[in-house]
């Protein structure tokens, strides 16, 4: 449900287009210390916007119940819309032009942004923050909780404009039994990933599981074409970041490292369950649970239903190999939610105490533990499910954003979430060769 989210929110929504880049020198504003805030008293309510996210919402709930405990004066109010573009899009955008929320969620990033900066390659997070719309929290003792990475991300300008919840990590989850059933070991490249693979099916097991069906075709990139161009592509080029190389042309889509790319994703499509572009997304961690396949392809958002499918299965992870040099297999870091402090706040006192609290290690660890999320927080100690199946890859990993710049649907015809979704399809079953969809890839591209 969270990467669905994720990809229909990369779609810019319609308000941004009001937002120019003209705006991109917005001025600062002077903010209450936390200090003044704790002196003075909360109090009034606090508005709270973000989707229907069971894990998060969960959290949420929990959290804001536990902050009126300390700020009795305040009432929060937690408003959610369903995850697409009629539901929490048109929230997310009439809330920021009208201030008619306190803290605003998304899971766009503000950084980096796209080397040549317009009105159509700009993110709807992107412009908002460089016109300004959010608060900065750089005078908030608290924000140096976070790694310099997280605030990397949601920086401009050196302005700090958000904080980043934590990220989910896409790898292959596997089951543990079934691994000891047919004397497997964990692969750590891709030829012993291949011969895994082989093991399997020739035992008559399925050996992946993947939905990509219910309008979910770029599962596929996200779960093999992209972990693919990490492992293989990405240490290939000239400046070791794809999402660079690619803007600048130094690398293109024709390059031999995609085909290569295409290549592995073509062989390691054969193991995946027959009709897996129509098997519902949805059911991807109930399939897993109920051990049609040993192994997933998935992120670490779902292992909390995993769990509580079926709380018995031991579950293990490990990044999709497609290097044969094991240290070039990582997991794929995916941000989640961030949350941001609008300028046109109605309640900045409450709403910098409720960001303050919710950094607080306690809550935190609270916050991490109940989603299943990577932290962001420096320290801790993490108990969730998840925790335990990413063990020693828990926050580590490389940053999506290397990868390859956000999908742009008005910029090229492949350069878009579904379509570049469709045509990874094509190349697994056949219908186009490698070298085809490259092609068109390149001749789409337009950054």
């Amino acid at each position: 449900m969270y990467s669905k989210l994720h990809k229909l929110a990369q779609h810019r929504a319609k308000a941004a287009a009001a937002i120019g880049v003209a705006a991109l020198s917005a001025g600062t504003v002077t903010l209450p210390s936390a200090a003044s805030a704790a002196t003075t008293g909360i109090s009034g309510p606090l508005k709270i916007i973000t989707w229907v996210n069971p894990p998060a919402v969960k959290a949420l709930t929990k959290i804001d119940a536990e902050f009126e405990q300390k700020y009795p004066k305040v009432k929060v109010q937690l408003e959610t819309a369903a995850n697409d573009q009629a539901g929490y899009a048109t929230l997310l955008s009439t809330s920021v032009d009208s201030g008619t929320a306190d803290i605003v969620t998304d899971v766009n990033s503000i950084q980096p942004l796209p080397l040549h900066a317009t009105r159509a390659t700009l993110t709807s997070t992107e412009l908002w923050a460089a016109s300004g719309a959010y608060l900065p929290l750089n005078n908030q003792p608290w924000i140096h909780a976070f790694t310099k990475s997280a605030l990397q991300l949601e920086s401009y300008n050196g302005k700090v404009y958000g904080i980043l919840s934590g990220q989910y990590q896409r790898v292959v989850f596997y089951n543990k039994a079934d691994f000891a059933k047919y004397h497997l070991s964990v692969p750590t490249t891709y030829n012993q990933f291949l011969k895994l693979l082989e093991t399997l099916k020739a035992d008559h097991v399925t050996p992946l599981w993947l939905g990509a069906g219910g309008g979910a075709p770029f599962y596929v990139t996200d779960f093999i074409t992209q972990p693919l161009m990490s492992a293989v592509w990405e240490p290939q080029v000239p400046g070791k970041n794809l999402t660079t190389d690619l803007q600048t042309g130094s690398v293109k889509w024709t390059s031999p490292g995609f085909i290569k790319v295409l290549d592995e994703e073509v062989a390691i499509g054969k193991y995946l369950e027959p009709g897996y572009a129509g098997v519902s997304w949805e059911g991807m961690p109930g399939a897993f649970a109920d051990n049609k396949a040993p192994m997933l392809l998935d992120g670490s958002w779902d292992l909390a239903t995993v769990h509580t499918d079926n709380p018995k299965l031991q579950v293990g992870s490990f990044p999709l190999p497609g290097s044969n040099v094991a240290a070039d297999n990582q997991p794929i870091l995916q941000p989640d939610l961030n949350f941001e402090i609008l300028k046109k706040a109605n309640n900045i006192p409450a709403a910098l105490a409720w960001l303050k609290f919710f950094a607080s290690k306690p809550i935190y660890q609270q916050y991490v533990d109940i989603t299943g999320i990577s932290p962001s927080e420096t320290g801790g100690t993490y108990t969730s499910f998840a925790a335990q199946v990413l063990g020693r890859w828990l926050g580590k990993g490389v940053a999506l954003s290397t990868i390859m710049p956000a999908p742009t649907p008005n910029l090229g015809f492949y350069d878009s979430t579904t379509e570049w979704g469709i045509l990874q399809e094509s190349v697994i079953s056949g219908s186009k060769s490698p070298v085809q969809a490259a092609s068109l890839t390149q001749s789409s591209w337009k950054k």
